[in-house]
């Protein structure tokens, strides 16, 4: 039997005793994941049996380590080597549910293992090393051993009527192992994953509280993953069960975090608490994939309000860092201390996004994804990758979860092991797309002709990418190359082989990217040159009369361990710095947060007039640990040449990105802010 063989006689059930598991699946990752950009589906899902109603203007691209570098690229292998090899999967997650115990009146107890085992199938694909495929297989078997035989999965024992499920976060558990089977099936093509991942979710459908089935208050019970994971399920089996349940079944904990409401009838503001943002925006992601299925466009009313409360310009509750929240909810204030930037906010934000960018085609929302990754993402995740954060706040200290089970650890895995699906992306006619920009070098398939891109870039470092274009047998090659053109930049140079070069102006590019369409020849190459101007940007609401400094996607921060003198002896708070604009020097390599990491070196006055004597003050990445402070003040925010000075870029959306009629609906027929002015802050 030769590889292909072997994999077909596993998928039909027929025994395969001379070729051990694992190897098996690590080849049918390849050979799932390659179908994906088949040039006559560039955007067909692997293994689904559901064709969406409505097509990606910009389908999934997945790279793996061998074809992805640069600094993404070392942060995953940090996260997998460092944290998803080394933590304790039976003591802190596997031992819990092989050996239940009695709930004795408990509630609010949970650990995240469908989280846990979701990422490390994408890490398996990832990386193709067996280990990381074993242990992945390793909480599948023993999961699967101590299931009951109706289904039940879960770490209390079993009460009447099934109650444990419903004091949470019995069902939040189920619901995440049951996307976590999905995904696992969709990287290795094992149906035992896919037989695993229906009587799961066969079990929720039987137990979960309907108007048909009032077994408990279906308000009270935690449910972000829930929709979600059932529209997976019918995607790969076509189940009507399954989407139904999604898509009209009440749900959601009206008591801390969402309304209840069905998919299909969900509606809410901010006026009132609950409004956690974490499970709302799980909730918008969830719409979108409904709407890919059925079409119906009010599904996309409560992303279209989220999008313009966050991003709308001056008072939207998106924080400079790319994450929003404050003690988990949405908030306008832009305060920066204590419970701010909750990583499982930042986790479905960028998943929220970037569904949003597959379904429009417009790569500015690009500008959010990398402005949240590079900062609110990898700062949430100690420098060896080891340790997570729940919160990321931009003022005062920073702490680390060192429990390593809970929601915002196992989010964080998820996020990261996402990042290769954000690179590059194809169109429906067989284009390509680059959004992030890496290291990296992929092969795609184009009208049944091999393309070969190799990215050379130091990015974020700088802006230069360098592009070379590979094609089978030197033949020409005719289609459509798009890249990001990130608003941060004010003008990008780019230049095709020896031809004369053209400026882009990237607040002139419609849909956030500059489109080459041309017959690509044998080693063509694209040049791009994005100047990583320092600007600074203008705080709002609480942070109002202060600026940040940025560098491209990067946010710069004063941090403990570069000025512990000063801040220990002469400013104990850095937001009353004054910086002097001018005094920005240039960059300095500082391996010390990262391998090729950069801090600059400014002068600061102590007090608010600009009298007296100038300290030196160190701005590093945002990544910095010790970081203590974003906003700082300068002596004039009418003139801080030679500096920019600007309003935030991800926050300044154009006026036709929103739906005027979605809008009317929330803020009143004279849009008189109708919803805005009852807000109130959480807490």
């Amino acid at each position: 039997m030769n590889g292909r063989e072997r994999i077909q006689a596993f998928l039909n059930g027929e025994p395969i005793d001379k070729l051990p598991l694992m190897p098996v699946l690590m080849l049918f990752c390849g050979l799932s994941l390659a179908a994906s950009i088949h040039a006559d589906e560039p955007c067909r899902a692997p293994l689904d049996v559901v064709t969406p109603q409505v097509p990606d203007r910009l389908c999934r691209v997945t790279l793996d380590q061998q074809e992805l570098g640069g600094e993404i690229d070392r942060r995953i292998q940090n996260l997998v080597s460092q944290n998803y090899m080394a933590i304790d999967l039976d003591g802190k997650w596997l031992n819990h549910f092989c050996s239940r115990t009695d709930r004795e009146g408990q509630s609010h107890v949970y650990y995240g293992i469908g989280k846990v085992f979701d990422a490390g199938s994408l890490f398996a694909v990832y990386t193709g090393d067996q280990k990381v495929a074993a242990r992945t297989q390793y909480i599948i078997d023993r999961l699967v051993k101590s299931r009951d035989a109706d289904g039940y999965l879960g770490f209390w024992n079993v009460e009447p009527e099934n109650r444990q499920d419903h004091i949470n976060w019995i069902l939040h558990e189920q619901e995440y192992i049951n996307l976590a089977f999905v995904r696992n099936y969709r990287c290795t093509g094992n149906p035992q994953s896919l037989a695993h991942a229906k009587i799961m979710g066969d079990y929720i459908l039987q137990t979960f509280p309907t108007p048909q089935n009032p077994c408990y208050d279906a308000g009270q019970i935690c449910t972000a993953g829930l929709p979600e994971g059932m529209l997976e399920l019918y995607r790969v089996t076509g189940d009507q069960r399954y989407f139904d349940f999604a898509a009209d079944v009440p749900h959601g904990n009206n008591r801390g975090e969402v309304q209840l409401a069905s998919l299909r009838t969900w509606e809410q503001d901010f006026s009132h608490l609950p409004c956690h943002v974490y499970v709302m925006l799980a909730r918008c992601y969830a719409q979108t994939e409904l709407y890919r299925l059925s079409g119906e466009e009010h599904l996309l009313n409560m992303s279209q309000f989220m999008r313009n409360e966050l991003l709308k310009q001056g008072e939207g509750g998106m924080l400079v860092t790319g994450s929003c929240s404050e003690g988990e909810h949405f908030t306008y204030n832009q305060n920066g201390r204590g419970d701010i930037g909750e990583s499982c906010v930042t986790a479905y934000m960028l998943r929220w996004i970037d569904s949003l960018m597959r379904l429009e085609g417009d790569m500015r929302y690009g500008d959010l994804l990398e402005r949240t990754i590079y900062n609110a993402l990898l700062a949430a995740n100690s420098p060896d990758g080891r340790w997570i954060r729940y919160f990321t706040p931009f003022t005062g200290d920073r702490q680390y979860d060192t429990r390593d089970y809970f929601c915002c650890c196992g989010n964080y895995r998820r996020a990261v092991a996402e990042l290769p699906q954000k690179v590059y992306y194809r169109t429906p006619e067989g284009g390509i797309a680059l959004n992030l920009f890496s290291n990296s070098k992929k092969s795609f398939d184009v009208n049944g002709q091999n393309v070969t891109i190799q990215q050379q870039t130091t990015y974020p470092n700088d802006g230069d990418v360098e592009l070379t274009f590979s094609t089978q047998d030197q033949k020409p090659v005719a289609f459509a190359f798009q890249f990001r053109t990130p608003r941060w930049c004010e003008k990008i140079a780019l230049q095709v082989n020896d031809e004369a070069p053209v400026t882009i102006v990237p607040l002139d590019q419609e849909l956030g990217c500059y489109v080459l369409n041309r017959t690509w020849q044998n080693g063509d190459v694209v040049k791009i040159s994005m100047p990583m101007a320092w600007r600074l940007l203008r705080g709002r609401a609480v942070q109002d009369g202060r600026v940040v400094l940025l560098r491209g996607p990067i946010v710069y921060c004063i941090g403990k361990d570069q000025n512990a003198e000063l801040l220990d002896k002469k400013c104990p708070e850095p937001r009353n710095l004054v910086i002097d604009p001018a005094s920005i020097a240039e960059l300095v390599r500082d391996d010390s947060i990262r391998p090729n990491g950069l801090k600059v070196v400014a002068k600061a006055w102590l007090n608010q007039d600009c009298t007296g004597e100038q300290v030196a003050v160190t701005l590093t990445e945002f990544i910095d640990p010790s970081g203590q402070d974003v906003y700082f003040c300068v002596p004039n925010l009418t003139d801080t040449s030679p500096l920019r000075l600007t309003d935030d870029e991800i926050v300044s959306r154009p006026n036709e990105f929103v739906n005027a009629h979605v809008l009317k609906a929330f803020y009143g027929p004279k849009g008189d802010g109708r919803a805005r002015s009852r807000v109130r802050n959480p807490g």
